[in-house]
């Protein structure tokens, strides 16, 4: 191939991946400036696609589904492949619900149930307090993207977060959790809304058969 047409090839491969050029590392101190303009949601509406991997089984778990969060802490958090999986905090009570069999489990709102869950809804909705919670590791800007890999500052199950924030849309586009046994849940965001929600929304359909976890 002519030396030209190299040369023409390689422009047009850096023209096509600016983000690759523009990333730039972002101090303790940046990360801070840019943290307080991030929009904290009172209300939040997203499409997500959550992955599980299991490093036990070398095996992932892939998953659709869209939630509903109101602040300080109504979710409603709906799985919808391969089967609808609904879990639902309506202020004071916990569910598991299923909707093709119209039953629901209770269970106490701060058990291991909902541990999972909760700071999943915690690192979505409370962007503006992460390096409050959290000690940071590397945070870089690439393009839209601001990329932020954290520790917690007290050692537990979650060993390492990586959350992508979209810039432009103002809300949390990517998050990975890293378990101390290997595992790691993953959810990919999209369609943001902020459009208020009623309390209602959180509330059990009439004739849902309810029993209550020991």
């Amino acid at each position: 191939m002519p030396k030209f047409f190299l040369k023409f090839a390689a422009v047009c491969l850096l023209a096509a991946t600016p983000a690759l050029a523009l990333a730039k590392d972002l101090s303790v101190e940046e990360l801070r400036a840019v943290q307080s303009k991030m929009k904290s949601s009172d209300a939040l509406t997203v499409d997500f696609v959550q992955t599980k991997y299991s490093g036990l089984r070398g095996k992932s778990t892939r998953r659709e589904g869209k939630a509903l969060f109101v602040k300080p802490n109504l979710f409603k958090w709906m799985l919808q492949t391969p089967s609808k999986e609904f879990k639902i905090y309506d202020g004071k009570s916990f569910y598991d619900f299923s909707p093709d069999t119209a039953t629901a489990k209770r269970y106490a709102p701060n058990g291991a149930q909902a541990q999972e869950l909760r700071q999943v809804i915690d690192l979505v909705l409370n962007v503006d307090t992460l390096l409050k919670r959290y000690d940071l590791v590397k945070a870089e800007e690439v393009g839209d993207l601001i990329k932020i890999r954290l520790s917690p500052k007290t050692p537990g199950d979650l060993v390492g977060i990586e959350l992508h924030f979209a810039k432009k849309e103002e809300f949390i586009a990517y998050l990975k959790m890293d378990l101390n046994n290997k595992n790691s849940l993953i959810h990919e965001f999209k369609n943001p809304s902020r459009a208020a929600i009623p309390e209602s929304a959180f509330a059990l359909p009439a004739g849902v058969k309810i029993t209550d976890s020991i």
